[in-house]
């Protein structure tokens, strides 16, 4: 039998229990229990991993994270899907209202405030000296490693 995780005994590992028990619980909940069970226990997560992560779940200023993909994917199903399609007309569009409502709350810019500040406080770069303080030999230096970086990122196009 194994024994406790890091979970054991907060509200977090009760919410994920409460949302993944039962049996007519949509496997893709339980997908995102397990997936949130999984970021949340990594003990491998370090600075620069953790800001990214907190920008992806719930940091980012455009609304493009987690949060905001559950609201608009509350606005899809709401909107876009043959039981919604099959209702009568004032109740269908009662609950395309109330999915538009949902996702227009959950990609609010002011929601994402908390987690965009903790990821400002985990911000691990150093300032740059300005050009005018660098030696010729460190500006040669400084513009190696940026096209060195610029070689090895995988976020450019090629």
């Amino acid at each position: 039998m194994p024994g406790p995780t890091p979970l054991d005994g907060t509200e977090l590992n009760d919410l994920l229990d409460d949302l993944t028990d039962g049996s007519n619980i949509h496997e893709g909940i339980h997908q995102i229990a397990a997936g949130i069970r999984a970021l949340a226990t990594d003990p491998a997560i370090d600075r620069p991993a953790l800001q990214l992560l907190i920008a992806q779940l719930a940091g980012s200023a455009d609304g493009w994270d987690v949060i905001g993909a559950v609201g608009h994917l509350i606005e899809h199903l709401t909107a876009h899907t043959p039981t919604v399609r099959a209702l009568d007309d004032d109740t269908r569009k009662d609950t395309a209202r109330q999915g538009w409502l949902t996702q227009h709350a959950l990609t609010d810019p002011t929601l994402r405030e908390p987690a965009a500040t903790a990821c400002a406080a985990l911000d691990t770069r150093r300032e740059v000296p300005p050009m005018t303080r660098l030696t010729d030999e460190q500006r040669k230096e400084l513009s190696k490693k940026v096209a060195d970086a610029n070689k090895k990122s995988t976020n450019r196009p090629r």
